[in-house]
């Protein structure tokens, strides 16, 4: 069993982790959060020369970002973000700074489509959890999320997770792909979320809830898919929570997540048992490009206001939540 390997590793770091952990407060968790049992968080590409981070906060949109994504440098096991930006990077920790100061909460996130993994480059997980506690003293992050999108070392990455939440108490999430409406997340997906189970992580399954083929409306595909995906997280005991992630204007596979979608999907999230919803991303929440015919990563790809993604599921996130699941009155 991986449990067992954990204790001697996990005590042996907790002195370390926690001893590097001189980055700024935890922030305080917000209000739309304790509102209606769920919680929004775009993701943001901070490899971006300028991601938006204050300007979302600045329009009333919210506070909450998770940063995307911690890569290794150069062939290392050192974190930065994308692999090229230094994790500590003034403009970026000025901005978060500003957000933490508002009441937002930061998750770091590793891992992403493509790029070089912390998970496969650190030899060890007393190394990979070291990199974890980097992003995370860099960031005054409070979250973590590994979003796993390749082949990784299972065992690693559970021993990793729990050595760093023993030590910091920190928030988990596994951001993993979806096969299809009706299938859920993959086979590889489950294979980790078992494993991380094993290990004795408290932790969130994070669906991408796009990218796949369907044909039939979207608000309903993305609806079925997280449907699978909590049927899923039945199987695995104890039971993980359940987040999920939306990309919001055109999708790479030609599916268009209008605001229409958004709403209707953030009507049947509590009902659903989705705890974090997510966006793909906060660069592309703005009308720079209506009736783009490919997605793009600076714009939505649809008529809208500058973060209207954003505002609209936080603001649903914020209403009433009634008996039969649905917000508003």
């Amino acid at each position: 069993m991986v449990t067992a390997r954990l204790v001697g590793a996990a005590a042996a770091l907790v002195a370390l982790l926690t001893g590097c952990s001189s980055g700024p407060p935890p922030a305080v968790t917000t209000t739309s959060a304790l509102q209606a049992g769920f919680s929004v968080t775009p993701y943001v590409d901070v490899s971006a020369s300028n991601p938006p981070i204050t300007a979302m906060s600045d329009a009333g949109a919210g506070n909450d970002v998770a940063l995307a994504f911690g890569l290794a440098t150069g062939g290392a096991c050192t974190p930065s973000w994308g692999g090229t930006r230094a994790v500590d990077d003034p403009p970026l920790v000025a901005q978060l700074a500003e957000v933490r100061g508002r009441g937002g909460r930061i998750t770091a996130a590793t891992g992403g489509a493509t790029g070089a993994y912390l998970e496969n480059t650190c030899g060890s997980a007393a190394d990979l959890a070291t990199a974890y506690g980097r992003l995370l003293d860099a960031t005054g992050a409070t979250r973590l999320d590994v979003d796993i999108e390749t082949d990784v070392p299972v065992d690693r990455v559970a021993e990793a997770l729990h050595t760093i939440q023993a030590a910091r108490g920190v928030d988990v999430s596994l951001t993993l792909q979806v096969e299809g409406a009706d299938d859920g997340i993959d086979e590889r997906g489950l294979e980790t979320a078992r494993a991380v189970a094993d290990a004795g992580v408290r932790f969130e399954v994070n669906p991408l809830v796009m990218n796949f083929s369907y044909d039939g409306p979207w608000l309903q595909a993305m609806s079925d898919a997280i449907g699978a995906v909590r049927a899923q997280l039945g199987t695995i005991s104890p039971t993980p929570g359940l987040a999920a992630t939306i990309m919001i204007g055109r999708t790479d596979t030609g599916a268009v997540t209008t605001l229409d979608d958004a709403r209707g999907l953030a009507a049947r999230l509590p009902g659903l048992g989705v705890q974090d919803v997510r966006l793909w991303s906060l660069g592309r929440d703005n009308g720079g490009c209506p009736g783009a015919p490919d997605a793009r990563p600076d714009c939505s790809g649809v008529d809208q206001q500058p973060f209207a993604f954003t505002r609209l599921l936080r603001d649903a996130a914020s209403a009433p939540t009634s008996p039969n699941g649905r917000t508003g009155s």
